[in-house]
C-alpha cells in the first residue's frame, strides 16, 4: 500500500525547500577535511603529529600549530578568517602527503625551520615561588668601647651604630642612628646622637620597581653626581631578578646537516655539550663575564667529522640589552652634613634619569635635574665598537652658559686591558651637588693600562687627574626650636691632583709578591712605594711582610690574620710596623651564634689604647625574640614544630641547630633569590615523621620569613604477620590499614612497617595469589620507640 498522496506531496515540498541548503553545505564539507598527520622533516621523524585541513587538494594549518611542529612561515603569509595558512607556494618549503601512512614529508631550508633552543645546565633560571615576608622587626647594632692613655692624657669613648627596621608584606620601614659618649679627661663626656637615614621602601618584584619615601641617594649616570635627598623616589631595580643579565651576552646560531653533538666553549673553557637533530639550533644566552672573549662551537657527527666556528664578543655592564630600560625619578630636599647633623635639609629639588638599550650595541641615556634657580640636563650613549670595546659619550648643560662634555673608551681583554676617559666642564656649569658646597671639577682625566703576563704575573699602570677650583656656595640654615634663620657660605678649597700609579703582582710558589707605587705631580710632589710578600697559612689565615718608603723615609710592616667566617670560628689580626713611626696592634674575634665579638690592644708612638666591640642583631618574629650575628639582608626563622636539636642546612651547608623551642634563625639569606633550607632527617626522633625536609623560599629584601617543617608522631610499629600455619606471610603481600586506607608492602619474614596506628587496629592483607586475610591487634604508643608486634595471626577471609 503506497503512502497517501498528500504525504508524498509534503515530503517533496520539504526536499525542494532543503535542497539549496544542502547544495551550499556539501562543497564546504568536502573542502575542509581534517587530517592528523605524522611529521617527517628533511628525512628525520619528529615524533610529532600535526592537525591540518585539506581544502581543494591543498594543505592548510594554523601558524602557531606549524611553529609547535618546528616550522615557520614568512610573517607576511596571509591567513584566512579561520587563521589557516596554505603550505603550498611557500619559498623554501616543500610538502608531500602519503595518505596510506597518514604522514607528511617536509623538505625545508633552515630559514623555514624553528631553531632548537639549547640551554646550558647551569643557566640561571627565574626564581620559583612568590616573594615572601612575614611581619616583624630587626635591630642591628654595633657597640664599641675604647680607652687610651699616654703623655697627653687619657680618653674613654663609647660608640653605637644602630639600624632598626620593621618589615611586612607591605614593605620595610627603617631608620639609622649613630650615638657616642665620652671624651678626654676633664671633659663632660656629653652624649650625642645623630639620625642617619629614615625611609619607607616598597619593592614590587613583578614590575622590578621600588618606591621610597624618606632619605635616599638620587639616581644618576656615570657623568652626573647623585646627592642625598629627603623626599619621594621611584626607580627600577634589576636586583629583584637575580637570574637576569642586564647587559648583552653572545648568542650562538648554527645548523647541523645530520644529528650531531655540539660543544660550546668560551675563552677555552667548556660551557656545555648537547645533542642536536638535523637543522638549525640556537644557544640564546651564554653565561660570560664582562670583557672581550671568543665563543667556539664545534659540531661532531656520528662519523667523528668536526666543524668548528668562532665568534668574537665583547660584554660590558655599561650596555643594556636591546629593549631593556632603567629609570629613576625623585623629588626631595637636599640632605646636607649627613653623619654630622640629623635634620639639615636644603632646597627642594627634582631629578629624573632614563636609560634604554636601543640595540645590543647601543645604549642611550638622559638625565635632568633642577631646583630653584638651577636647571641641568644632558644626554649620553654607550656604543659597542665592533666587539672591540665600549665608547661612551655625554653632553650636558645647565642654566646660563654651563656646559660639560665627557668621552671615554674601555677595553677589557684576556691579555691587555686599557681605558681612558676625560670630563670637562666650564666654570658656569652647576648641578644639584654644587648646592651642597661640592664644587664642580672643570677637568677629570682617568687612564689605565694592564697586562696579564701569564706565569710572570700581572702589571698595571694608571693615571688620575683632577682639577677643581675653590668655590663658595651660599647655604640657607634654619635653627630648630627657634625663629632664627640665615645664610652662611660654604667654601670648598681648590683641588689639584695628578697621580701616576703602578702595581705588579706575581705568584712565587706559595708566596704572593705585590709591589705598588705612586707619584703625585701636583703641589707637594709626594712619592710612595710598597713591596709586600704574602704567605697563606691555611684556608682562613695568612701572614705578610712589607717594606715601603716615601718622601718621609722607610718603614717596615709585619701582619698575620685569620678570618672568622662560620659560627664557632675564632679569628685574629696582628700588626707591627717600624720606621717612620712605631705602631702595633693585636685583635681577637669570635663568631658566636648570637653575635660577633672582638677586642684588642693598639700601641702607636707613646699612646696605648684598648678596645672591645660586639656586633649583632635582635629580631622579633613569629612571637619570639632572637639574637644573631648582624643581618645585612634577609633572614629566616626555621620552625621544626617544637623539636630541639635538629641540624639545619642552608644550601646543603650546616647553619645551626634548633633551640629548645625547635627554632633557629638563619641570618644570611639572599633577598628575591631562591634559598633552600632543610632539616637533617637523621636527627628526627625515631617515632617522628616529617611531611617534607627541604623548602625553598624567596624573601623580600631586608625582611624575615618563617619556614615551618610540620612534624607528627608516626604512631608506627613493625608488625610480624603469620598465616594460620604459623608461617610468615610471603613477601610481596600488601597490607591495608582499614582505619586510614594506607597500604604497606610486606617484606622478608612477614614484616610490615605500619604508621598511624590507634589503640585497636584491623589489617587486611592481600596475598600474591590475590587471596586475602585479616589481622586484628592492639597498639600502645611508646615515645622515642618503634615497637615490634607479633607474631600476628592473619586469618583467611571467608569467601
Amino acid at each position: 500500500m503506497s503512502p497517501p498522496r498528500w504525504l508524498r506531496r509534503a515530503c517533496a515540498a520539504a526536499a525542494i525547500a532543503l535542497l539549496p541548503q544542502a547544495v551550499l553545505t556539501l562543497p564546504m564539507a568536502m573542502a575542509d577535511e581534517l587530517r592528523l598527520l605524522e611529521i617527517v622533516i628533511n628525512g628525520y621523524p619528529t615524533g610529532k603529529i600535526g592537525e591540518f585541513v585539506m581544502r581543494d587538494g591543498a594543505l592548510f594549518a594554523r601558524l602557531d600549530q606549524l611553529r609547535d611542529l618546528g616550522l615557520r612561515l614568512p610573517p607576511e603569509t596571509p591567513a584566512d578568517a579561520q587563521g589557516l595558512v596554505p603550505l603550498a607556494g611557500t619559498p623554501g618549503l616543500d610538502t608531500r602527503m602519503e595518505a596510506s601512512t597518514q604522514t607528511l614529508y617536509v623538505t625545508a631550508t633552515d630559514e623555514r625551520l624553528v631553531p632548537a633552543l639549547l640551554l646550558p645546565a647551569n643557566q640561571p633560571q627565574p626564581p620559583a615561588g612568590t616573594v615572601q615576608s612575614a611581619t616583624g622587626a630587626t635591630l642591628n647594632y654595633d657597640l664599641a668601647g675604647s680607652t687610651s692613655g699616654g703623655p697627653s692624657g687619657s680618653q674613654s669613648l663609647a660608640t653605637g651604630l644602630f639600624d632598626l627596621r620593621g618589615f611586612s608584606p607591605w614593605g620595610v620601614i627603617s631608620t639609622g642612628l649613630l650615638a657616642r659618649a665620652g671624651g678626654t679627661t676633664g671633659s663632660n663626656g656629653a652624649f650625642q646622637a645623630l639620625r642617619l637615614d629614615s625611609a619607607y621602601v616598597y619593592s614590587d618584584p613583578d614590575s622590578l620597581r621600588r618606591y621610597r619615601l624618606g632619605d635616599f641617594v638620587g639616581g644618576g649616570t656615570a657623568w652626573t653626581r647623585p646627592v642625598r635627598l629627603g623626599g619621594v623616589q621611584i626607580n627600577s631595580d634589576f636586583s629583584m631578578r637575580p637570574d637576569l643579565t642586564t647587559f648583552p651576552v653572545p648568542s650562538v646560531l648554527g645548523s647541523a646537516a645530520v644529528p650531531s653533538t655540539v660543544d660550546v666553549m668560551v675563552n677555552s673553557t667548556r660551557l656545555f655539550s648537547s645533542q642536536v637533530t638535523a637543522g638549525p639550533f640556537q644557544v640564546p644566552t651564554l653565561p660570560v663575564i664582562t670583557g672581550a672573549g671568543t665563543v667556539a662551537m664545534t659540531l661532531t657527527d656520528a662519523l667523528g667529522h668536526q666543524v668548528t666556528s668562532r665568534l668574537p664578543f665583547y660584554a660590558s655592564s655599561n650596555l643594556l640589552s636591546a629593549g631593556l630600560q632603567a629609570y629613576s625619578a625623585e623629588v626631595g630636599a637636599v640632605r646636607r652634613d649627613w653623619g654630622l647633623q640629623s635634620n639639615n635639609y636644603g632646597r627642594l629639588t627634582g631629578s629624573a634619569t632614563y636609560r634604554r638599550g636601543l640595540s645590543n650595541a647601543v645604549t642611550v641615556e638622559g638625565h635632568v635635574e633642577g631646583a630653584g634657580g638651577l636647571a641641568m640636563g644632558g644626554i649620553g650613549a654607550a656604543v659597542n665598537v665592533a666587539d672591540f670595546g665600549v665608547l661612551t659619550l655625554s653632553a650636558a648643560g645647565s642654566a646660563g652658559n654651563g656646559a660639560q662634555f665627557s668621552a671615554g673608551f674601555q677595553r677589557m681583554g684576556e691579555d691587555i686591558s686599557f681605558n681612558a676617559s676625560i670630563t670637562r666642564a666650564n666654570r658656569g656649569y652647576r648641578d644639584i651637588a654644587a648646592l651642597t658646597g661640592d664644587g664642580v671639577a672643570h677637568q677629570q682625566i682617568n687612564a689605565g693600562l694592564s697586562f696579564a703576563l701569564g706565569p710572570y704575573g700581572s702589571l698595571a699602570l694608571s693615571y688620575t687627574g683632577l682639577d677643581r677650583d675653590a668655590s663658595a656656595t651660599p647655604l640657607t640654615f634654619y635653627a630648630r626650636d627657634t625663629l632664627l634663620s640665615g645664610t652662611t657660605v660654604s667654601v670648598s678649597p681648590a683641588t689639584h691632583a695628578h697621580v701616576l700609579s703602578g702595581s705588579y703582582s706575581a705568584q712565587l710558589g706559595s708566596l704572593t709578591l705585590a709591589a705598588t707605587g705612586f707619584h703625585d705631580f701636583a703641589a707637594g710632589r709626594s712619592t710612595g712605594l710598597l713591596l709586600t710578600l704574602t704567605l697563606p697559612l691555611g684556608s682562613r689565615s695568612s701572614a705578610s711582610a712589607s717594606l715601603g718608603g716615601g718622601s718621609s723615609g722607610l718603614y717596615g710592616q709585619l701582619q698575620a690574620n685569620q678570618s672568622a667566617n662560620e659560627t664557632g670560628d675564632y679569628g685574629y689580626q696582628a700588626y707591627a710596623a717600624g720606621g717612620q713611626q712605631t705602631h702595633a696592634f693585636a685583635d681577637l674575634q669570635y663568631r658566636a651564634p648570637w653575635a660577633l665579638l672582638s677586642g684588642g690592644v693598639d700601641h702607636s708612638g707613646e699612646e696605648t689604647a684598648g678596645r672591645a666591640e660586639i656586633q649583632g642583631a635582635l629580631s622579633l618574629l613569629d612571637g619570639a625574640l632572637f639574637a644573631s650575628t648582624p643581618i645585612n639582608d634577609s633572614f629566616a626563622v626555621v620552625d621544626a614544630d617544637g623539636t630541639a636539636g635538629l641540624h639545619v642546612l642552608g644550601e646543603n651547608r650546616p647553619v645551626g641547630v634548633t633551640d629548645g623551642g625547635g627554632r633557629l634563625l638563619v641570618p644570611d639569606l639572599r633577598s628575591f633569590d631562591a634559598n633552600q633550607l632543610a632539616i637533617d632527617p637523621t636527627d628526627l626522633p625515631i617515632d617522628m615523621d616529617a611531611a617534607t625536609t627541604a623548602q625553598t623560599v624567596r624573601p623580600q629584601d631586608r625582611s624575615g620569613v618563617v619556614v615551618r617543617f610540620p612534624l607528627r608522631r608516626a604512631h608506627g610499629a613493625l608488625l610480624r604477620l603469620v598465616d594460620e600455619d604459623g608461617q610468615p606471610l610471603p613477601m610481596g603481600s600488601e597490607a591495608l590499614l582499614d582505619a586510614t586506607g594506607a597500604r604497606t608492602p610486606v617484606g622478608y619474614d612477614g614484616l610490615a612497617y605500619v604508621l598511624d596506628l590507634s589503640a585497636r587496629n584491623r589489617l587486611t592483607v592481600t596475598l600474591p595469589n590475590r587471596r586475602r586475610c585479616m589481622a586484628e591487634f592492639d597498639y600502645q604508643d611508646r615515645p622515642d620507640d618503634i615497637p615490634t608486634l607479633g607474631p600476628l595471626l592473619c586469618r583467611k577471609e571467608v569467601p
